[in-house]
């Protein structure tokens, strides 16, 4: 299945977090280039709305939420030198946006 078109190569590593649960770090190469609106429509960087989906909602308040960081709580694990280490925190954005290298800017 090609979720985002034609794939012309991919590699992945997969890791084991401190509590013994494996996640991937997966890179995968287009053939065409991908636009942001064929990301939004698979990945999404917002809190799902209770009212839509009271389960999924309480999925990601549990699970998908990090913190509270920075002023609130100094000796988080994502805290070096007094500040996050993790490119958080992050701007509110309208819409995504692509880039010719790194990381993608999530509408969020």
């Amino acid at each position: 299945h090609c979720v985002f078109g034609e794939t012309r190569c991919w590699m992945y590593s997969v890791e084991w977090q401190k509590r013994g649960l494996p996640h991937a770090h997966i890179l995968i190469w287009l053939v065409e280039k991908i636009r942001p609106n064929e990301v939004d429509a698979v990945i999404s960087a917002e809190i799902p709305n209770v009212q839509v989906d009271p389960g999924l909602h309480e999925v990601v308040i549990k699970n998908m939420i990090h913190g509270p960081c920075e002023i609130q709580n100094q000796n988080a694990p994502c805290m070096i030198d007094g500040k996050y280490s993790k490119r958080y925190t992050r701007t509110l954005i309208p819409e995504t946006i692509t880039r010719n290298y790194g990381y993608l800017l999530y509408h969020r």
